[in-house]
């Protein structure tokens, strides 16, 4: 059991990140949608989609080692307001006159170095908060917070679109970030934290590599995520809303629909894994999701309306959290929380900075062939990185 003031912790945990990330849903819909509106051009819409996902590319790697060489609670509650303050330009620019497709490119990309910064110092702060023996189910809670988020997220989008002109969602986005650094603000933290080792960012960025590649389960697990979410990322962020408005003549309200349907599906998936812990090792589970991943996005090939794919996409947000929550456990559990920052790092890279490049491809691909045809292609691939995780017994036996 908890104690109190880790299950207020956790509380308090999850509802931040159930608000941000709700307010994460609605802007992705919200820069998509009025991109694809601007330009009506799936190359241009993969272009800025990878614009906002290159941070993680670019520094993702040095932004674990300022998780490990800083107060990670600070550097949360600062990555969190300068998201809020740079998505308030958007709007601002809209009203203003300056439909430039360019600008709001150069916006998305800076709160993406706001979001590069974030992730690895959640998910180093995380071990700091809570016994060891739980993160799996702590984890598995705190993910809940996110498909709740991604599915009430696009269904408010969806019905404030009946009311409000799409601009006003970036608001809703930025006030999101405000309200989670409020609640993050009453988490009780350890009175005496242990203070990390002084290096160069260099020096330390090179630790942490030659641990990670040390540990070869571990290792191997995120070259697989890497090449994963080259298949995955950019079909799930610009494949979509191709598919909806382009193939399937869908509205702004569809797509939002849709992404509430994934988010519906990886909720129920969080519940899977909760039930899973401790029935099956963390390397199978997170295994079986990579397969499921894949295997249900070939399914859309034959969608035929966007009532399909909302069905489709819900079975396909079940293996969501089987990878998330067994990957992010695995490397909380088997590695020293002084490296987490930078591990982490590696992995935000593996799927943010992968994004980066898979959006892009995606925006290209799908101007020479069908969009339903990529997604076909891609959850074959996706699938196969599944199996492979299958056949190594040191992946699949990971507790």
């Amino acid at each position: 059991m908890l104690k109190k003031d880790q299950n207020r912790n956790l509380s308090l945990l999850w509802l931040a990140q159930a608000i941000s990330q709700a307010g994460d849903a609605i802007y992705q819909l919200a820069l998509l949608w009025l991109v694809l509106d601007m330009t009506n051009s799936s190359v241009m819409t993969g272009l800025i989609a990878m614009g906002a996902y290159l941070p993680a590319l670019i520094f993702g790697l040095y932004a674990g080692v300022f998780s490990d060489s800083m107060n990670r609670f600070r550097l949360m509650i600062f990555a969190n307001g300068g998201q809020a303050l740079t998505v308030l330009l958007i709007p601002l620019f809209l009203w203003y006159g300056h439909n430039n497709v360019w600008v709001i490119c150069g916006l998305a990309f800076i709160r993406g170095c706001f979001n590069t910064l974030f992730q690895p110092a959640l998910n180093s702060f995380i071990p700091i908060l809570f016994p060891l023996g739980r993160l799996v189910k702590i984890n598995a809670i705190l993910a809940t917070s996110g498909q709740i988020a991604w599915m009430m997220g696009p269904l408010f989008a969806g019905i404030l679109l009946t009311v409000v002109s799409l601009p006003n969602l970036f608001i809703a986005d930025a006030g999101s970030f405000l309200m989670g650094i409020g609640l993050l603000l009453f988490i009780s933290q350890p009175k005496h934290p242990k203070q990390p080792e002084k290096h160069s960012h260099w020096d330390e960025l090179k630790r942490g590599l030659s641990y990670l590649y040390g540990q070869k389960p571990i290792f191997w697990m995120i070259i697989i995520t890497f090449i994963n979410n080259l298949f995955i990322m950019g079909p799930a962020i610009v494949g979509l809303p191709i598919l909806v408005k382009i193939a399937l003549h869908g509205t702004a309200s569809d797509f939002a629909f849709t992404e509430g349907c994934m988010a519906a599906g990886a909720l129920v998936g969080s519940l899977i894994v909760s039930k899973l812990n401790g029935r099956l090792s963390n390397g199978l589970i997170w295994a079986i999701g990579l397969v499921l991943d894949g295997v249900t996005y070939s399914f859309i090939y034959w969608a035929a309306s966007v009532e399909m794919v909302m069905v489709m996409i819900f079975f396909h947000g079940i293996g969501i959290p089987l990878i998330m929550v067994s990957r992010t456990s695995i490397v909380q559990i088997h590695t020293p929380n002084k490296f987490h920052g930078r591990l982490f790092s590696v992995v935000h890279l593996g799927v943010v900075g992968t994004t980066a490049i898979s959006a892009g491809l995606v925006g290209i691909i799908t101007s020479i062939i069908s969009v339903k045809l990529l997604f076909f292609g891609i959850g074959c691939g996706a699938a196969l990185c599944g199996f492979i995780g299958l056949a190594m017994p040191s992946l699949r036996n990971i507790k």
